[in-house]
């Protein structure tokens, strides 16, 4: 019986171990990024420093920060990415998240202008 037991945690431990090899195989931004995300990827980069640049002028010009919706001359976000920002006049915190990615890809910044890659805790 001890036998058994100790066969079924060495299975469990083994099958997590793969469990986390295959999500980290099925990120779309990694080691094995292929180029058409590595575009998709470097637009949603650009698209974070244009809304940090656009914010920048815009607050220099009103004093105040501007919802992604308000922001004159900012493009759309690439395809299967979403952004999100929030503001209350004086400062703003922004996102772009990968929507197809099951790593859950993201960019983050905000008024400071400086632009980081996030990873979700696992």
């Amino acid at each position: 019986m001890l036998k058994y037991a100790f066969a079924l945690t060495i299975a469990g431990f083994v099958a997590w171990g793969v469990a986390g090899t295959l999500q980290e195989s099925e990120c779309l931004h990694g080691s094995s990024e292929v180029p058409t995300e590595l575009a998709r990827r470097q637009a949603a980069l650009r698209f974070a420093r244009q809304v940090n640049t656009v914010e920048s002028s815009v607050y220099n010009q009103e004093q105040r920060y501007r919802g992604v919706n308000e922001l004159p001359g900012v493009s759309a976000p690439p395809e299967g990415f979403r952004a999100q920002l929030s503001t209350d006049g004086t400062s703003y915190t922004f996102s772009i998240k990968d929507t197809r990615d099951a790593c859950h890809f993201a960019y983050f910044s905000d008024q400071v202008g400086t632009i980081y890659t996030v990873a979700p805790i696992r």
